[in-house]
């Protein structure tokens, strides 16, 4: 009983840290709009405020046509009732990635408990809460943030169910007189529970409808997950009534991954738009050179440089210097191998934890990026945080095997510092330095969401407002959620857009026009073209040509002009 309530304590102390690091300043931590998180925030938006998408479709399932690609809708609807209660902002957008991540937190250590113990699970979960990867994907508004959530749920669906996704193992080997690692009982009964069975299928195929690295890395790691304890399934079939349970399996499965994956095979360039443009290879490559370069792409994961130095070389979302792991993980990895490995044979939890960690890139080795990708990556990123866990706790059983107490103060006091210290430059970094950094303040949309601010209180009486595209990504989406927009005025009002070959080029959309090349001539003349005076506001880069006097200029990071506001009386066509 003591030991159950040291165990809570500490859990509750890891969710305290964990919340600590997720929830305050989502506003402005990382500062600005990304235009992924507009185009989620907007979608959401309309379908709550209309039933429909921004283009006009009805609840769409399977995908939504945003940017130009077409995205999977299931973080846009999580979002929706944020939106219900808080209105349409940056902090609603980025909100459920933050609670998401705590419930991660909450799950690995459900998930490392039920495989190996508690104190295994409490590691876990601990370091999940500090991870650097982790804090940075569950403080933006990214359908990709909630993808460590959606792939470690399924696991523990399976495992509530009673299905032998691995049985509780003996890492590190059992004291006297107890049943396994830290008292878990290692002849636990797998409880034929079909009902759960039907919720787990329902589960798994329903987390598939996330980002596409779910889709890719899911089904893989389940399946070789299910080959390498293919023994105990069959003892489970074998079973009486258990055939009820895995019945109930492949109709939640059928349910809900079912539909998405007929739609994988006959409509692959609709679902798939954005993957086609960032295949890892060419088209005129043929499936020996395609097999190579799959094979390259995911070794490339498992180099230092990415793993624990570099991390995702993307440096308008990613913090620069900092790997997908933190440093300190090299060790708790390596000791997590070596307590895994002579326990293959005879531990099933062994065995999957080991496969998961081997495939955590399988969903980045398809497609293109400037260095590995951690979005994509992280769908594996829960099973290489649970070996770490598993080695700090092998290693602490070895030291207290051989009561050298001595040596594990030692040794803790020492990892403790490199944790404390690589934690805080990151924090640092992270939450100080980034927003002084012009890609950031730049891919951010900082400037655009100052403008939008000023322009707030007089948007009712201006007649045009017209929008540098210079040095922004999709401009029409950050105002659109930074002034409120009403989806019902965004349906009967002007749009204009064109597609292109990658993305959607907005030029108008009611009294607003980006000013894409031979646009602001036109949009000017159209304005004038009914002979009355008009007012016009504009927002432009400091190199284009003034209409007039400016009345704001932003300025950025680094002391430069940003931004600089216009307020424009046009005469009419005859003054």
């Amino acid at each position: 009983m003591r030991g159950r309530w040291a165990t809570r304590t500490g859990l509750l102390g890891v969710l305290l840290v964990a919340g600590v690091l997720r929830l305050p300043g989502l506003s402005q931590a990382p500062p600005g709009m990304n235009q992924d998180e507009a185009a989620n925030a907007w979608n959401a938006y309309c379908l709550l405020r209309t039933g429909q998408d921004q283009f006009g479709v009805t609840w769409p399932v399977f995908y939504m046509r945003a940017l130009g690609e077409n995205r999977s809708t299931l973080f846009a609807y999580l979002m929706i009732p944020f939106q219900a209660v808080g209105g349409l902002n940056i902090w609603t957008t980025r909100l459920p990635a933050a609670l998401g991540g705590l419930m991660t937190v909450l799950l690995i250590y459900w998930v490392g408990a039920r495989l190996f113990c508690r104190t295994t699970g409490l590691l876990a979960a601990g370091l999940l809460a500090i991870n650097p990867t982790h804090i940075q994907m569950t403080r933006w508004g990214h359908e990709a943030s909630l993808t460590p959530l959606l792939t470690l749920l399924p696991f523990a669906a399976l495992l509530w169910a009673g299905l032998p996704l691995g049985a509780p193992s003996k890492i590190p080997p059992p004291r006297r007189g107890r049943g396994g690692a830290c008292g878990a009982p290692c002849d636990e009964q797998h409880t034929p529970r079909p009902v759960r069975a039907v919720l787990a299928g329902l589960v798994i195929g329903t987390c598939c409808y996330g980002y596409p690295a779910v889709r890719i890395f899911l089904p893989v790691v389940l399946v070789c997950c299910g080959l390498v304890t293919v023994r105990d399934w069959w003892r489970f079939l074998r079973a009486p009534h258990r055939g009820a349970s895995m019945a109930g399996l492949v109709v939640g499965l059928a349910v809900t991954f079912g539909p998405l994956a007929y739609l994988h095979i006959t409509e692959p360039e609709q679902i798939g738009r954005r993957a086609q443009n960032t295949w890892v290879w060419s088209e005129s490559d043929g499936w020996a050179t395609r097999s190579r370069k799959v094979a390259q792409r995911y070794v490339e994961h498992f180099g230092p440089r990415y793993l624990f130095f570099t991390g995702d070389e993307y440096e308008v979302v990613w913090a620069r210097g900092f790997g997908f792991l933190p440093a300190y993980m090299l060790p708790c990895l390596v000791a997590g191998v070596a307590a895994c490995g002579p326990r293959l044979r005879r531990s099933p939890a062994a065995r999957v934890l080991v496969v998961a960690a081997l495939l955590y890139p399988v969903g980045d080795s398809l497609n293109w990026h400037v260095s590995p990708n951690s979005l994509r990556s992280s769908a594996g990123l829960w099973p290489l945080v649970l070996l770490g866990a598993v080695g700090v706790r092998a290693t602490l059983d070895f030291f207290t095997r051989r009561r050298l107490m001595v040596s594990i103060v030692a040794v803790g006091v020492a990892f403790g510092c490199l944790v404390v210290v690589q934690t805080e430059r990151f924090l640092r970094n992270y939450f100080t330095c980034r927003a002084s950094q012009w890609l950031v303040y730049n891919g951010g949309h900082v400037d655009l969401l100052a403008a939008c601010d000023w322009l707030r209180p007089h948007l009712a009486e201006v007649d045009a407002v017209f929008c540098t595209p210079i040095e922004s990504n999709q401009p029409y989406l950050i105002t659109l959620v930074a002034l409120g927009h009403d989806p019902r005025r965004w349906f009967a009002e002007p749009r204009e857009w064109y597609p292109e070959v990658e993305w959607d080029r907005w030029v108008r959309y009611g009294k607003f026009h980006f000013m894409y090349e031979g646009e602001r001539v036109a949009a000017l003349q159209e304005l004038r073209a009914d002979g009355r005076p008009k007012r016009a506001v504009f927002f432009l880069r400091d190199s284009e040509p003034a209409p007039g006097e400016p009345v704001q200029r932003i300025v950025g990071p680094d002391g430069h002009t940003a931004l600089v506001i216009y307020d424009v009386r046009l005469p009419g066509a005859a003054g």
